[in-house]
């Protein structure tokens, strides 16, 4: 079995891009654990999340691995499609660390939120379950992409072109109103992986402000014409005053006039 550093994984993630690197893994681990579960040599709740905030701490890997496993096909299907699609998107602005940055940020965050939902609003729990699934951090992706992009359109069949930023409010809304039904879990998670996205937007662009240089008060920006004359100068002190054309010509004897 090859042993991997993190120089080696570090290298790994720059040469294949970190949204290929988290969809195969999501469906090999899914196809793995299916074939397992088929012999009884595995049980999913080894590493879902569980719903006990006091069984944690004996399963703490939980928090990370709940994200990367699937109870059902067409729960990894919708996840892997979405991720791909704004991946995608992201990974054209941004670099491919960063995208499993926010990735990993909102399975973690998906996490905390569904733990402190279960204590805060028990009486919404009808079904109570472990949690397992790839949404928090696919929502966190798509909440940093539409933020970043709010205005970027995507066409979706039979119902036409949507912007990033539509998309992302009609999940705030869905999202908020699934939670009183009964199976709240997975929305509170949802909802910790938008959180995600948008903490991590606000960080960045925070860091943007700070790198990029403010305009000081003492600088002079000169007028257009000040600089087309300064480029006719130069053009002289290069040439001679025959370079010149006659437009340029005729615009340095106005300005020689006033």
């Amino acid at each position: 079995m090859p042993n991997f550093s993190l120089s080696q994984i570090n290298k790994l993630i720059k040469q294949q891009d970190s949204l290929n690197l988290l969809i195969v893994a999501n469906l090999v681990l899914y196809l793995f654990s299916q074939i397992l579960i088929a012999f009884n040599w595995f049980s999913l709740r080894w590493v879902a999340l569980p719903y006990d905030l006091n069984q944690l701490p004996s399963k703490w890997w939980t928090a990370i691995t709940y994200g990367f496993f699937h109870q059902g096909f067409i729960a990894l299907v919708f996840n892997m499609l979405l991720l791909f699609y704004f991946g995608r998107i992201l990974l054209d602005f941004e670099t491919s660390k960063k995208l499993l940055f926010v990735y990993f940020s909102g399975i973690m965050m998906g996490a905390l939120f569904f733990l402190v939902s279960y204590r805060l609003f028990p009486d919404f729990y009808v079904i109570k379950a472990p949690l397992l699934g790839a949404s928090a951090g696919v929502m966190a992706v798509l909440t940093y992409t539409a933020l970043k992009l709010p205005h970027y359109l995507i066409k979706i069949r039979f119902l036409g072109f949507f912007k990033l930023m539509h998309i992302l409010i009609f999940l705030i809304f869905f999202n908020l109103l699934q939670i009183p039904l009964g199976n709240p879990g997975g929305y509170f998670a949802h909802l910790g992986g938008l959180s995600a996205g948008f903490i991590f937007f606000l960080i960045n662009l925070r860091q943007k402000e700070k790198t990029e240089p403010k305009p000081s008060i003492f600088s002079i920006t000169k007028p257009k014409k000040e600089k087309n004359i300064d480029a006719i100068l130069d053009k002289i002190s290069q040439s001679g005053y025959e370079s010149l054309s006659q437009a340029e010509k005729e615009e340095l004897f106005k300005q020689s006039n006033k």
